[in-house]
């Protein structure tokens, strides 16, 4: 009897600590570990909503930036620290569900290594050229890369510039060369000087360089136009049918951080998203809001994983 007495307090102890933790939570700042350089979407994002998280917990959010790999640094240096809601990782589908298919192996599992918190946004893309080129809109963007096939040139900086480009390439059947960087930042600025021909990206990144005609937007990808750029078609509407794509972005805990913190984080941040404030910022970026329970989160995940699968390949991007 007195084991049976001492198994239960132990186990009613187990299930009090994890709520005990919550309820003090936070009690020093909380690192976001950022898988791109700074000045990148998710790094903006990053910076937004931690600064408004940070005042409605009472601890400062520390942005970290950890590019390199596609992200795949970040995610493990996240993967390996203390389940207690200190060290998150603000990933996106490169870290989650594409890295799996990209790379022979990874220091890390998206799946067995990571509690999913909220998504953030979904991220539509736009493809520009630099101002130097001799076109004015997609067909003549076409007409110009079939005939200099091989020519061109494009930067990538994360998986969904990769494949957002890839599906240009055999959509439209061109030929380019793809120029990888360790994450956009890196890639606008060679478009910028001349050094690269195009990109598909992420319009906060751009948005400025296009609105001063340092580049020039030819279309963005997803369904429907965005308000982001208005008078921008998107690539269907401007000549390619079938044409979609959209990145997206959310944040993460290491695998065995109790759940009462991940709730108490989910609901700190999906407050975040939907403030005013949130809503005119993502406007302005280009981005959607969308917030997520950590259930909705985990599933749409594992589903996004299977898709960017397929994405990679039929973009020939898969790792036999």
């Amino acid at each position: 009897m007195k084991l049976f007495k001492l198994g239960a307090a132990l186990l009613c102890l187990s299930f009090a600590l994890p709520a005990a933790r919550a309820e003090t939570y936070p009690a020093r700042p909380i690192r976001l570990v950022v898988p791109f350089p700074a000045g990148s979407t998710t790094d903006t994002m990053a910076r937004f909503l931690g600064e408004r998280v940070g005042h409605a917990l009472g601890q400062a959010c520390i942005v970290e930036n950890k590019a390199g790999a596609q992200g795949s640094i970040a995610a493990a240096e996240v993967s390996r620290a203390v389940p207690d809601g200190y060290t998150l990782l603000v990933g996106t589908n490169s870290t989650q569900s594409a890295n799996v298919h990209l790379f022979k192996s990874l220091p890390y599992d998206p799946a067995r290594d990571f509690v999913a918190i909220t998504q953030f946004s979904m991220n539509p893309l736009v493809l520009v050229v630099r101002a130097g080129l001799p076109v004015q809109d997609l067909d003549g963007f076409l007409k110009y890369a079939r005939q200099h096939p091989g020519k061109l040139n494009y930067g990538t900086g994360n998986s969904g510039s990769l494949v957002a480009a890839q599906m240009l390439k055999d959509l439209a059947g061109i030929d380019a060369m793809d120029v990888p960087y360790p994450g956009t930042p890196q890639a606008m600025n060679d478009l910028l000087a001349g050094r690269l021909d195009f990109m598909i990206t992420d319009i906060s990144v751009t948005k400025p360089y296009i609105e001063a005609g340092k580049v020039r937007a030819l279309g963005v990808t997803p369904r429907t136009p965005t308000r982001a750029l208005p008078g921008t078609p998107t690539l269907a509407q401007a000549g390619l049918p079938g044409y979609e794509f959209v990145a997206w972005g959310g944040l993460f805990a290491p695998a065995g951080t109790p759940q009462p913190i991940v709730e108490r984080i989910n609901q700190a941040f999906v407050d975040a998203l939907r403030s005013p404030e949130a809503a005119a910022f993502f406007a302005k970026q280009g981005l959607e809001p969308t917030p997520r329970t950590p259930a909705e989160f985990s599933g749409y995940v594992a589903q996004q994983t299977v898709l960017w699968g397929k994405l990679l390949s039929a973009a020939g991007q898969v790792q036999q």
